[in-house]
């Protein structure tokens, strides 16, 4: 599957709308929360990872949003949203959803019309977070107050 710039846009306008201040770094092509850590010289806690998941009894899709140092725990998400059949959504399905790669998901659920579940981990890590912007090759490095204003996730600890 080939990088789209439509996701890393519609980033752009919906932080160039809501007047957020943000800083864009274009780097090497990054695949893991580590090496996306380390391109950006950040703490690994800040970045917020974003994992597309469906519910494969109802089919629909959320996003859950933790600190890149955090593993979302199974048993944990499938007992607060009391679903059995959660599971990680495949490479295709990421790419019909989001239109990015895996890898390059951001962490708004709300441009892709899908509900966003933050874990606390990402806020308490400290003020700024970082993320890829639907690009392997954009990272966006901005408040988390102004993440929560604009994305309004359901806060649930669902990482141990």
């Amino acid at each position: 599957m080939q990088e789209n710039t439509q996701t890393f846009e519609a980033i752009q306008q919906l932080l160039n709308t809501n007047n957020i201040q943000f800083k864009l770094l274009i780097h090497e092509p990054t695949k893991t929360s580590e090496e996306s850590a380390k391109v950006r010289g950040v703490s690994l806690d800040s970045g917020a990872k974003a994992m597309l998941l469906q519910n494969k009894k109802t089919q629909l899709f959320i996003l859950c949003v933790m600190s890149a140092s955090k593993k979302l725990s199974w048993k944990l998400i499938r007992k607060l949203l009391d679903c059995k059949q959660l599971d990680l959504a495949n490479e295709q399905q990421v790419y019909e959803i989001t239109k990015c790669v895996t890898g390059a998901v951001p962490p708004f659920g709300s441009i892709f019309k899908v509900q966003t579940y933050l874990d606390p981990s990402l806020i308490t890590q400290g003020d700024q977070i970082n993320f890829n912007a639907g690009l392997r090759t954009h990272s966006v490095a901005m408040s988390i107050q102004d993440y929560l204003k604009i994305e309004n996730p359901i806060q649930l600890q669902f990482c141990e």
